[in-house]
């Protein structure tokens, strides 16, 4: 049952890796992005991107540290 289950958990996770591809390969548009007196110009895609990877570190962290 544990592998069955394991296997269901890497199945999902591909398609959401999937799903956030192409999402990401959709939204190429340059957008600007302001911070107090900061601008700065980038492909919505590497916004995207950048949000995922710190989102799944910032997981990772706390996942780790709670067990």
């Amino acid at each position: 049952m544990k592998r069955f289950l394991r296997q269901v958990r890497w199945v999902l996770l591909i398609v959401a890796l999937a799903a956030v591809a192409v999402f990401i390969i959709q939204n190429a548009a340059v957008v600007e992005l302001r911070f107090l007196n900061l601008t700065l110009e980038a492909r919505r895609f590497h916004i995207v991107g950048g949000s995922l990877l710190l989102g799944a570190l910032v997981g990772w962290v706390f996942g780790a540290s709670s067990r």
